[in-house]
């Protein structure tokens, strides 16, 4: 195997391994696509918590988690009962010639995809903590929430350095390496919600949303590569770069053996929505319901004890894999100063004391159908927006879904495409105070034959508890105008 197949193996492991602890994290389209879903919809649509049927909801907690990639995979297997290895492992036995890893005893083989399509690497983390959002008034909601996230993606990898098509390439022959960004980072957000609703006409309703928040980085990387550049195989573990041109960002937790987790900078980031809500039905609600939102409009600031370094150079340096092997925080410090001395001819590569990371930022548009009252069909599609390169990547997502959603308990299946390559299904249940799902069964619970992701989500919150009250759909009549009669909204 060559070094950069190795290195990919390894970044794969050790994403798997992260996800064995106790952080999880992930969009929870299936269970933000449910009309009880409360505060929790606000991540997906700004505006859909206008139409939220409880006067209040408090979310005590949720932790969730996804994985994805198209570089690696296993065979044959589940996440869960890989996890459960991995989490009581003491090491693993790597068998380069026969793509294959002992883990606790169990075998687990892998491979590569076989194609020519750019290659990526997902993480997404994510822990919610104290949150509520509340009625005021007839048309308005206003709530607050925590988060503590956690996200790591590579975005632009040239399709050559997929494991097939590099190890086709003779040694000697130059590899073109277009423009290129990998970047990870842990932070905190502390935030704010206000929905608003505004009726429209007889039969229709105007929603507006947004969510502001304050970002607290604590550990973070980066990397670019502009393009322009080359590679040149030698041997199975070095090469050759030609023209070199490469900036890192590392956070102080990176750089220091000694350091303590905290607070690595600052940033303010935004979602945005609207909704238009229409249709009269026999009972309570409207019928049908589309939308489009804006999310994690913003950047991750690390400015305090961090380090920005530039590695670059018109020619060829040669790169011997036995020179670049990590052991810890100091190996970094030694592998940055060998790195620039080969490339830039001098130990110090650090050019700045800052560094910033992009949101993942992406586009939503979501649509919905209510047959019954507590029957609803939903649509949505995600998509990172395609507005410059060096930010976090959350992929494309494109799911529909039917719930059949009751005031104390409701289910919930979804059906996804994901980046255009892979289909999937999800399951998400509700019973009281207790919420958890997948949005990727196959692969997550059950085995598949070619494991390369999953996801998982749980959470506990608590709501109003006697609907027919008070509050939006507990019986307070918002009354739409409608023939000169007044209908009620969300009764369920």
């Amino acid at each position: 195997m060559n070094c950069l197949s190795r290195y990919f193996l390894w970044l794969f492991l050790l994403i798997s391994l992260s996800l064995s602890s106790d952080l999880y994290a992930q969009q929870q389209s299936g269970w933000a696509l449910d009309p009880h879903a409360g505060l929790s919809a606000a991540f997906l649509q700004p505006a859909a918590t206008a139409a939220t049927p409880y006067s209040w909801d408090l979310n005590f907690g949720s932790f969730s988690g996804e994985i994805s990639n198209n570089y690696i995979f296993l065979r044959n297997t589940a996440g869960l009962a890989f996890l459960r290895e991995a989490r009581t492992s003491n090491g693993i036995d790597l068998n380069d010639n026969e793509l294959s890893f002992l883990l606790n005893g169990t075998r687990y083989n892998y491979d590569f995809p076989r194609d020519n399509k750019r290659a990526f690497a997902r993480i997404a983390t994510e822990l919610t903590g104290p949150s509520f959002s509340v009625q005021v008034g007839q048309y308005t909601r206003i709530g607050a929430f925590t988060r503590l996230r956690g996200q790591g993606s590579t975005r632009g990898l040239d399709p050559d350095l997929n494991y097939y098509p590099y190890n086709e390439v003779p040694n000697g022959v130059d590899i073109p390496v277009d423009e290129a960004y990998a970047a990870g980072a842990v932070w905190g957000e502390v935030g704010l919600h206000l929905s608003r609703a505004f009726l429209s006409g007889n039969d229709g309703e105007i929603r507006f949303g947004v969510s502001p928040r304050y970002l607290l980085p604590l550990v973070g990387a980066s990397g670019y590569n502009p393009g322009g550049g080359a590679l040149r195989q030698v041997g199975e573990d070095s090469v050759v770069v030609i023209n070199p041109a490469t900036e890192l960002g590392l956070s102080n937790a990176f750089t220091n053996e000694n350091s303590e987790l905290g607070v690595s900078g600052a940033g303010y980031a935004i979602d945005l929505g609207m909704q238009y809500a229409w249709g009269e039905t026999d009972g309570p609600g409207y019928r049908y319901t589309v939308g489009v939102s804006l999310l994690d409009v913003g950047v991750l600031n690390f400015n305090r004890d961090a380090q920005r370094h530039r590695f670059a150079d018109t020619g060829e340096t040669l790169l011997v894999g036995d020179d670049y092997q990590f052991s810890g925080i100091d190996s970094v410090n030694y592998v940055l100063s060998t790195l620039s001395q080969q490339v830039n001819g001098t130990p110090d590569s650090q050019v700045g004391d800052e560094f910033n990371v992009g949101l993942p930022t992406a586009i939503s548009v979501q649509f919905s159908y209510r047959p019954l009252e507590a029957v609803q069909f939903s649509a949505s599609y995600r998509g990172d927006v395609p507005l410059g390169l060096r930010k976090l990547s959350r992929g494309e997502e494109l799911a529909t879904a039917v719930h059949y959603s009751r005031w104390w308990f409701g289910a919930g299946l979804t059906a996804g495409i994901y980046d255009w390559r892979e289909f999937n299904v999800g399951l998400q249940a509700r019973l009281g105070p207790v919420y958890l799902g997948t949005d990727r069964l196959f692969g997550s619970l059950l085995k598949t034959q070619k494991l390369d992701g999953g996801s998982f989500y749980l959470g506990l919150r608590i709501h109003d508890f006697a609907p027919g009250q008070k509050g939006k759909s507990g019986g307070r009549n918002r009354g739409r105008r409608n023939g000169g009669q007044r209908v009620k909204c969300y009764e369920f």
